[in-house]
């Protein structure tokens, strides 16, 4: 018997680690979401991330959550416009953490023959495999989880691609605290 598939995995385990630190911080996370969607749909320029790494960055979200024939990925959400503007903001402490660790990405695919987002997608995981337990993974990996996941009624991710990943048909529900006050209406005599 095989176990979860990686997207299957990547599902539950954003699911469960994210979950506690996005609700604690909603509104600013929203916020950010809803720019970084208006950015990466007008394809602005990156406000923090330099030219190479946004692409490192692409590439590497391209890999957290990787797109198929039949789903999108980080790539489709926008992770990176997320990323950018999170580290010009609300995760600004994380930006040295962050352009170093991409320049590590970077240094490290010198050694097999170009920048990361030039390597194969095996060679990507390979590079990423040996920084997998460093603290930019953990952060970078965060970043893309967040930005690919946000709530789209909050400006998260792009076109609803997270939804799509965790084939969750996002359908609101507002319903109000019911209490005596309506309770006619619940018994049906009113309104």
């Amino acid at each position: 018997m095989s176990g979860p598939t990686r997207r299957e995995f990547m599902a539950a385990s954003s699911q469960l680690l994210g979950s506690a630190w996005v609700w604690l911080n909603v509104p600013a996370v929203s916020a950010l979401a809803g720019c970084a969607r208006d950015a990466a749909r007008a394809g602005a320029p990156f406000e923090v991330l330099t030219a190479a790494e946004a692409a490192t960055m692409r590439a590497f979200a391209a890999r957290i959550i990787p797109s198929d024939g039949e789903l999108p990925g980080a790539e489709e959400a926008g992770a990176v416009y997320f990323a950018d503007r999170g580290l010009g903001g609300f995760f600004s402490g994380m930006q040295p953490l962050i352009r170093a660790g991409l320049a590590d990405l970077d240094t490290r695919a010198g050694q097999r023959g170009g920048a990361f987002a030039e390597l194969s997608p095996s060679e990507q995981d390979a590079v990423m495999r040996e920084v997998e337990s460093t603290p930019f993974f953990g952060s970078a990996r965060m970043l893309v989880v967040l930005g690919t996941f946000a709530d789209p009624s909050h400006g998260g991710n792009r076109d609803g691609a997270g939804m799509k990943i965790l084939r969750v048909d996002h359908q609101p529900s507002y319903q109000p605290p019911f209490g005596y006050y309506d309770g006619e209406a619940m018994r049906g005599g009113g309104a």
